[in-house]
């Protein structure tokens, strides 16, 4: 069963989203803050599946709740989708920035939501037993049914949907990829998501590569590709 954990410091919110994901067959435990979702996670072994988190909350905010999160390797990979009354694209595009995979803007329709959480725990699901899949250009590496990958002898602390973005490029060397083909691959499910999110998670993926950023190129007015340097 999938554990989902929900934080809104509105009851009412809270109240719905456990009910109807429950009805869904999901593992669900509520939180009325963000302070409160981090002290469970730092001490219980139960951890979720994916994490529901509201933004405009008192005390610490879902921005930087969802930044706490990224920070520590034990949690950095599970999926985030914000929940928020800001329906701006700015205010989605922070959210992503922040870590999010996904953002849903109140109000909402649960079966949007439901949705929404279906798709984000499909893409992000461990996949079936079977022969590891791995790609090496220089000093980067990556094992595709482990969900490692590794550079310069040090591992890559992504999220779910920047791996699947380095899956993406990896698989296909020297080749440019549309920022629609970009969407269709990490997002298959989702066509609420913005080609400006695209621009997002590449920006966070070249900044973990580093001095090794480069080997993201970009294709002005079209897309990205990966080009390994010989």
């Amino acid at each position: 069963m999938k554990r989902v954990f929900v934080v809104d410091d509105e009851e009412e919110i809270l109240e719905i989203l456990t009910i109807n994901l429950k009805a869904e067959g999901y593992d669900v435990k509520d939180f009325p803050s963000g302070n409160k979702l981090i002290n469970y996670l730092l001490n219980s072994p139960e951890k979720p599946h994916l994490i529901i988190l509201d933004i405009m909350m008192e005390g610490i905010n879902g921005y930087d709740t969802c930044r706490k999160i990224r920070s520590d390797s034990r949690f950095q990979h599970i999926p985030v989708i914000f929940l928020s009354a800001k329906s701006s694209e700015d205010s989605k595009i922070l959210g992503l920035e922040y870590g999010g995979d996904d953002y849903i803007t109140k109000p909402f329709s649960i079966k949007e939501l439901l949705l929404r959480v279906n798709a984000v725990l499909k893409r992000t699901e461990p996949p079936s037993e079977k022969p590891n899949t791995s790609y090496h250009y220089g000093k980067l590496s990556l094992t595709k049914e482990t969900h490692q990958a590794v550079l310069s002898n040090e591992p890559l602390s992504l999220t779910k949907t920047e791996f699947s973005l380095l899956i993406l490029f990896m698989e296909n060397p020297s080749r440019y990829f549309s920022r629609e083909e970009i969407l269709r691959f990490v997002w298959p499910d989702d066509s609420e998501i913005s080609e400006r999110s695209v621009d997002v998670h590449i920006r966070r993926l070249r900044a973990k590569l580093k001095d090794h950023k480069d080997l993201i190129r970009t294709y002005s007015g079209v897309g990205y590709g990966f080009f390994p340097k010989n």
